[in-house]
């Protein structure tokens, strides 16, 4: 329910609309609790009425355990003016109507509305992304115990070369417990007429090299030597800087008389995938995350099962450390993601740098097609003489990997089943890219309101997310259409400005 002057003027009916379309759930309370605003996506959250609920205090929302700590926050506001949850965000737990409770994440703003103080409140139902959350640690946890298990010593290392892990394997391999080797430096691993070893290593992975089946000699806790063969690949932290070193170590001391027969050294196990801080978020974030978190969930999955039997071929560990790499850049593009619709929402400007055109459609289109159905046909039609695009590169990709998904669903049931990209400059000052597929195109009743919120073809399909690429395309000072029909298909065009000289 709104208040009758909710937006001055000519923008009343753009607020209203805001409101009341908006998926995630929106309440305005006073300075002593009392409920102003609860629009429609709060009655679905919460199973209250507006009746019930405008005109009481917010505590009608919150678990009997969070009240009295809601109330004495607001107390203290009042009194001091501290702010803790106001102009941030937090986790906190809602409960419905009918006592159950669901996890939420609530951020707050503050404003006056008719000369009094007001608080804005954007709640988010957590209860979907809490799963797929629980199912990401599960797999993450089962690759610690891969680790853990593993008769191959996994040590990973600063790049100045002090010891941060050690599995089992290690311990046994080497004769030192974990607590005696972390914290320590690797050179208590190496012969003294190899340590210059160490120095070249470390200079090679700080240039982002990967150290493949380098056999060399190490030393166990008594002084006795090893033959070893060791592959060694950076670590890089969440921005991409190198920040140490995963290693992999085989005892081959054994086997060094047949090593013609030997098995290829495993290569390192990627780093599970990361979890971004959750922040404000729209109703566009369940369909757009949706993609690269189902990515990071089929490699990862993918891992796991390469990695099932109890000793893995090397080009199984291979492939495996290649998915986990892949997922853990799937977090960075979630978390990316995430910032952006945040900023989309809040009116901020979001990061447009010079960017390679095709270097943006080339990974949004191998997101976009994981997981699709290996007869569908896919044609890269790309002008190697684009100039650079003023482009926030994930925003693009994220409207590509849409419309790529989209193509892919509709040709589903059909015989031919080709899916083309190009993109071109012929245009002064305009980038082009078009997207067709060989699917069955769309409806007259669709095709009017194609560009409209809850527009769907599909049975499940939110109806959202051509909506969105059209305001990420337009925020960007360009156009998404869908082109005339040929003889099938649908065939979307998007244009792009070039990047100033």
């Amino acid at each position: 329910m709104l208040p009758q002057n909710s937006a001055p003027g000519g923008n009343d009916q753009l607020f209203r609309a805001l409101i009341t379309s908006a998926i995630d759930g929106i309440v305005v309370i006073d300075a002593d609790g009392t409920v102003e605003l609860y629009n429609e996506s709060c009655e679905r959250l919460f199973q209250y009425s507006p009746s019930e609920v405008l005109g009481n205090n917010i505590k009608i929302l919150m678990p009997q355990s969070q009240r009295k700590a809601h109330e004495e926050a607001l107390a203290r506001y009042r009194k001091t003016g501290e702010k803790r949850i106001i102009g941030t965000g937090r986790e906190v737990v809602g409960q419905r109507k009918d006592l159950s409770t669901f996890p939420i994440y609530v951020s707050v703003g503050e404003g006056v509305w008719n000369e009094k103080k007001i608080f804005v409140a954007i709640i988010h139902d957590l209860t979907t992304m809490k799963a797929e959350q629980a199912q990401r640690e599960g797999a993450t946890g089962l690759l610690a115990q891969i680790v853990r298990s593993s008769d191959d010593a996994i040590i990973s290392k600063t790049l100045d070369g002090v010891i941060t892990s050690w599995n089992d394997a290690a311990e046994h391999m080497f004769g030192y417990h974990a607590d005696e080797a972390i914290g320590q430096h690797v050179t208590m691993l190496i012969p003294v007429s190899r340590h210059a070893e160490e120095g070249e290593i470390i200079f090679r992975l700080s240039a982002g090299e990967t150290i493949r089946h380098f056999e060399t000699i190490r030393r166990r806790k008594g002084g006795e030597e090893l033959h070893v063969s060791l592959s060694v690949a950076p670590i890089r932290d969440a921005a991409g800087l190198i920040v140490g070193a995963s290693k992999i170590v085989r005892d081959i001391t054994k086997r060094k008389s047949a090593e013609s027969d030997s098995h290829k050294l495993q290569s390192e196990l990627g780093h599970a995938a990361r979890l971004n801080a959750m922040g404000q978020m729209s109703a566009a974030i369940a369909h757009e995350l949706n993609q690269p978190l189902a990515a990071m969930m089929n490699y990862v999955k993918a891992a796991q099962h390469l990695l099932s039997p109890e000793l893995p071929k090397p080009e199984q560990i291979v492939t495996a450390r290649e998915a986990m790499g892949k997922a853990a850049k799937q977090i960075i593009r979630a978390g990316a993601i995430i910032r952006y619709l945040r900023e989309f929402v809040e009116k901020r400007a979001s990061e447009k740098v010079s960017s390679d055109l095709n270097r943006a459609i080339g990974e949004a289109v191998e997101l976009g097609l994981m997981g699709a159905d290996s007869s569908v046909k896919v044609f890269l039609d790309l002008d190697r003489n684009m100039p650079p695009a003023m482009i926030d590169k994930i925003q693009i990709q994220q409207v590509l990997i849409n419309l790529i998904r989209n193509g892919v669903d509709a040709m589903a049931g059909v015989a031919k089943r080709e899916l083309t990209i190009a993109s071109s400059s012929e245009e002064t000052g305009c980038l082009h890219i078009t997207i067709c597929d060989t699917g069955p195109g769309f409806a007259p009743e669709i095709l009017a309101k194609l560009f409209e919120p809850f527009t769907t073809t599909r049975e499940k399909g939110m109806g959202i997310g051509l909506s969105i690429c059209r305001a990420i395309v337009e925020a960007h000072g360009g156009s998404i259409r869908l082109l005339p029909d040929g003889n099938h298909g649908a065939c979307f065009l998007i244009r792009l400005p070039v990047a100033a000289v």
